[in-house]
């Protein structure tokens, strides 16, 4: 099996398979958030799971795959239209890159995502709505302090020696992150792309009834992301399948030892 693992078509196989995979949970709705008008899929929480499993690159390409098919099928999760797709994989990207060397582009991405929104005209009528956002940053934070980083990511590097709590809590950390830069990403594009469609008066009253219920639902959807990942951690680190993908250093970024970190 280890020889298969390491042929470039085994990623690729992979992408196609939890591509397709992603389209199908990406149909499920997880909250009605947009009364009538759209809804927020399951895919926030396969999105983050993908991009563990296939790291940074594939698990990206293979839910953009099946975030933008699920859109055709079902229009109402298109939120912010053909760019729904890019909140989407930014979760998978974080997920997937938070174990590797660039990890810190993920703090970088939510301050850009914070401004970005921030000048939009919701941003200029709801400043607070990134309240939660900068706490999801500030976590993101603690994945690239020399010291503290050893700490959170040693755990994910499926060494079943490290206490389960210590593997469960940081795990659950990177998803909050993970699940939390989707909806920032969502927020910034929204705040730009829906006061066209919608009117700025309807769409500041959203996001101001919205502003704690969408750090509930992050919360949610990242325990959920946790414990699938956990199980997923527990049953893949006595097997050869070579997922996540990163345990094959040719494909996706070398696991950090501890002299790295």
């Amino acid at each position: 099996m280890s020889g298969f693992t390491r042929s470039i078509a085994y990623p690729w196989a992979l992408t196609g398979i939890f591509g397709a995979v992603h389209l199908v949970i990406t149909l499920i709705p997880f909250s009605l958030s947009i009364g009538g008008g759209g809804e927020i899929s399951f895919g926030l929480v396969s999105a983050p799971i993908f991009g563990f499993l296939l790291g940074p690159f594939f698990g990206v390409i293979a839910v953009i795959i099946g975030s933008f098919i699920a859109m055709f099928i079902n229009p109402l999760i298109a939120v912010l239209g053909p760019l729904t797709v890019l909140a989407t994989a930014s979760g998978a990207f974080a997920a997937g890159v938070m174990r590797t060397k660039i990890r810190i582009s993920v703090p970088v991405v939510f301050i850009l995502a914070m401004i970005v929104y921030l000048l939009s005209p919701v941003g200029n009528a709801v400043p607070a709505f990134i309240w939660f956002h900068i706490i999801a940053l500030i976590l993101s934070l603690l994945f690239i302090i020399p010291g503290i980083s050893s700490r959170m990511l040693n755990p994910l590097n499926l060494n079943l020696d490290i206490e389960r709590w210590k593997t469960f809590v940081s795990i659950w950390m990177f998803s909050l992150v993970a699940v939390t830069l989707d909806q920032a990403v969502g927020s910034a594009i929204g705040g730009w792309y829906l006061p066209p469609l919608w009117g700025l008066p309807s769409i500041v009253g959203y996001f101001q009834a919205f502003i704690v219920i969408y750090a509930f639902e992050r919360i949610v959807g990242s325990i959920i992301v946790a414990l699938v990942i956990y199980g997923l951690v527990l049953a893949l680190s006595n097997t050869d399948y070579g997922l996540p993908l990163s345990r094959i250093g040719n494909i996706e970024l070398l696991e950090l030892t501890e002299e790295e970190i």
